[in-house]
């Protein structure tokens, strides 16, 4: 069995999920139109080079690493099931706990190697997912918002948490956490601006605040924005209409809105000294150095296209530590 743990997101990392996407031969198999399947299957290809780059630098990190298990035939011609990319979007690990109240289409073989004690599935509206959710030891910094859920079953993990010692703080921003700060380690944080009202929830922290990504100067994503309604980039492809079309129209439920997506906050912790980052970024890596943080930067290539970063296309399994209070 799988071993569950997780109370901080810079806690030591010691196991982890990996996303997975099709294989290129998928879409060569499914899709006549070349100038459609040509860049998908470069898509695919290039995304599971990434995700064994990725999966290289956590092995050498000595830090365990799984992926799901699908037999990709069976979703052949069905385009409303979007990969299993971004595992971030469907899990949590709260505690000793993993949540899987998403779609979990993917995840089969891979659930049944959490032990029944570990493991809550379910069908609540609220995002349980650490996408959402920011772990800081005791505290729980929890975005209910951009889904339609209920206040019950919101209160109800509310509740429940908080009978497990846990301090629970909620936002209704309607985006995900992770791509709008990050706890790097206890006073430390990379965060947008206007995000939390960091003074009196990290009292003492210091913060990183970063501008909105300035799209305007990207002159390729400008030359596609109004195609694709912001929502996804493919560089070299902006004047590909086949493909855009085809996306527009079947692979809508696969891409996000990366027009509002800052990767530069979408990090993951290795421990409280080392980080993976999207890219350089000057201001970023100079609060790093001030916080004696080693970054590990990584080039997820098709971040523009699945609008996820490298904390979106894993789900940490089990990080050392406790239930530490950090802010008090």
């Amino acid at each position: 069995m799988i071993p569950i743990k997780g109370y901080a997101t810079f806690d030591p990392l010691k196991s982890c999920l990996i996303g997975k996407n099709f294989s290129g031969d998928f879409f060569k198999k499914n899709i006549e139109d070349t100038k459609v399947s040509d860049p998908l299957r470069r898509i695919a290809d290039e995304t599971e080079e990434d995700y064994q780059a990725l999966e290289k630098i956590l092995k050498n990190a000595n830090i365990k690493t799984y992926r799901a298990e699908f037999d990709e035939d069976k979703f052949d011609q069905d385009w409303h099931d979007r990969p299993p990319v971004c595992p971030r979007d469907h899990f949590a690990v709260i505690g000793e706990k993993f949540y899987a109240y998403q779609k979990t289409n993917f995840y089969g073989k891979f659930l049944q190697n959490i032990a029944r004690e570990n493991l809550s599935i379910g069908n609540k509206t609220a995002p349980v997912s650490t996408a959402f959710i920011a772990r800081v030891g005791k505290d729980l910094f929890w975005d209910v918002g951009g889904r339609e859920s209920t206040q019950e079953d919101i209160d109800f993990f509310k509740t429940k948490w908080i009978a497990e010692g846990f301090r629970v703080h909620t936002s209704n921003r309607g985006y995900h956490s992770d791509g709008c700060f990050c706890v790097v380690k206890p006073g430390c944080i990379v965060s947008l601006y206007d995000i939390q009202n960091y003074t009196t929830e990290f009292p003492g922290w210091d913060v990183l605040y970063l501008p909105d990504q300035s799209w305007d100067k990207v002159d390729p994503f400008l030359k596609m924005k109004k195609k694709v309604d912001g929502k996804w980039w493919l560089k070299g492809e902006e004047h590909n209409d086949q493909l855009i079309q085809f996306v527009n129209t079947w692979l809508k439920d696969w891409v996000g809105y990366v027009e509002e997506t800052v990767f530069d906050v979408n990090m993951l912790s290795i421990d409280q000294n080392t980080v993976i980052c999207n890219n350089y970024n000057k201001e970023v890596f100079a609060h790093f150095k001030k916080h004696k943080v080693e970054p590990i930067v990584f080039n997820f290539r098709h971040r523009y296209f699945w609008d996820g970063g490298v904390h979106c296309i894993t789900q940490d399994l089990y990080r050392e530590g406790t239930q530490e209070d950090y802010i008090g």
